[in-house]
């Protein structure tokens, strides 16, 4: 299987190397099990199998992915129900658990690559300390991204909350999920928040990976929607020069909100944004703590870096 992109630019290779998790299944694709493991597998064979990573499958359909997978090898990103009751949540995630040990224990040729799961609404700091506490012994083996519930009101301390929490226990492999879009325009967060989220990660060296909205490289309005959305070109970049130029959220925001192709340039070993650069030895070196991000469509995101040039 080729790992290797033949592009206009090494730099443009490594920054996006592996860096979608295939979500098929989710909207607003929607596919059918079926559609989705074929397109998946077709992925796994073709010329887009230098930009994939994983399949996002929920825990509750991996009986189904085995029968439509048989002997194929591949990279699973696991997501557990979501449970809206804080008081409830555990349960449903211990059985997935145990069910996801379970299948990859009796499916040798599916690794799993992380686990994403989203917490319930907190009433406080402390309950999200609680159920940190909570997952550690369930999920310490596993890569782990944490995805806050949705809303501004008060996402900034639940963020702050989270990663002491995940500092505290001391779990190396987990890291933050950030929701970029949807299907209603209340979905996609407002630069300001994901600047600061990308800053906040940053501080903390705390892994961060992405998911939903970003099916195209730049940030542009989307009539059918009524909304601007973001693009992983921008959020993808933002994340890099915000580890290697220490930029503050007000800076990180600017990079987040350029809609031009020309701003962005990848030439040889180096990708600049205007006259900031970072070289294809650091971006390989950063995309341990800048992971990826979720997509329901590969062929979006390839078809508009072709057309825009950065990629054969």
């Amino acid at each position: 299987m080729s790992t290797q992109l033949v592009s206009t630019s090494p730099a443009i290779s490594r920054l996006l190397s592996k860096s979608i998790d295939y979500a098929g299944l989710f909207p607003p694709a929607s596919l059918p099990l079926s559609e989705a493991m074929e397109t998946f597998k077709r992925y796994l064979n073709g010329r887009e199998s230098w930009i994939i990573s994983s399949m996002v499958l929920p825990i509750d359909h991996l009986t189904e992915v085995a029968g439509a997978l048989g002997d194929t090898p591949f990279r699973l990103t696991g997501i557990p129900r979501r449970t809206e009751d804080s008081q409830l949540w555990l349960g449903p995630l211990q059985e997935d658990c145990s069910r996801l040990r379970a299948f990859i224990a009796a499916n040798p040729q599916i690794t799993l690559q992380a686990l994403e799961i989203p917490l319930p609404a907190p009433a406080d700091a402390g309950e999200i300390t609680k159920r940190v506490e909570e997952l550690a012994p369930i999920v310490n083996e596993y890569r782990v991204f944490l995805e806050l519930p949705p809303g501004d009101s008060s996402f900034r301390e639940e963020l702050a909350a989270t990663i002491a929490a995940i500092q505290r226990h001391r779990l190396s492999l987990c890291g933050i999920k950030l929701r970029m879009g949807g299907t209603v325009p209340d979905a996609f967060p407002s630069i300001s928040k994901v600047a600061e989220v990308l800053a906040t990660v940053r501080d903390h060296r705390v892994p961060i990976k992405f998911t939903a909205g970003l099916h195209h490289p730049l940030r542009h309005w989307n009539n059918e929607l009524g909304v601007h959305m973001h693009g992983f070109i921008n959020v993808l970049m933002a994340a890099m020069f915000a580890h290697t130029c220490r930029l503050p959220a007000k800076n990180i925001e600017t990079i987040l909100a350029d809609e031009r192709s020309k701003d962005f340039v990848f030439s040889g070993n180096v990708a600049r944004w205007l006259d900031l650069p970072i070289r294809t030895e650091l971006i390989e070196d950063l995309r341990h703590l800048i992971v990826g991000f979720g997509s329901c469509s590969v062929d979006e995101p390839l078809d508009d870096l072709k057309r825009l040039g950065w990629v054969d």
